[in-house]
């Protein structure tokens, strides 16, 4: 009997990998976004600068989520 549904193989696991590694580089950005907007609040404060802030919680919110959803699903990411 083949074990090419199991989700430890194949290309299940192929996904699984390709999907940690978008969510691993979506941290990255994320974080060096976040620094530097640290860096240029201290220097002007903005508006602006709120606005971009805000659009980085969301998406760490996004990346949270995507990870609850995957991990329902039983991949660990």
């Amino acid at each position: 009997m083949s074990n090419s549904h199991c989700p430890g193989s194949g290309p299940y696991a192929r996904l699984r990998d390709r999907i940690a590694l978008i969510i691993a580089l979506e941290e990255v950005a994320i974080s060096a976004l976040s620094d530097g907007l640290a860096a240029i609040r201290k220097q002007c404060p903005d508006e602006d600068v709120s606005d971009l802030e805000h659009a980085v919680r969301a998406h760490r919110i996004g990346i949270l989520k995507q990870r609850a959803v995957l991990g329902g699903l039983g991949i660990e990411v």
